[in-house]
């Protein structure tokens, strides 16, 4: 199985509320920083994958977030 993404952004703030979110429900994740840190938020996104197994999970709960 592979890793499917399921964020990419440059908010902290919102990748941080959505790895609280799959913790929570016990789904695991991996992350990547692409940002460059010279240029935060202008270069570069952070990235979250799901295993295959787990996105339909994930991608129902970051439509709740979205619809808050």
């Amino acid at each position: 199985m592979s890793d499917i993404k399921i964020y990419s952004g440059t908010s902290q703030v919102k990748m941080m509320e959505i790895k609280n979110m799959l913790e929570n429900e016990g789904i695991e994740y991996f992350e990547m920083n692409k940002l460059d840190s010279s240029y935060t938020g202008i270069l570069g996104e952070l990235q979250l994958y799901v295993s295959e197994a787990d996105f339909e999970k994930a991608e129902e709960l970051l439509k709740n977030i979205e619809n808050e």
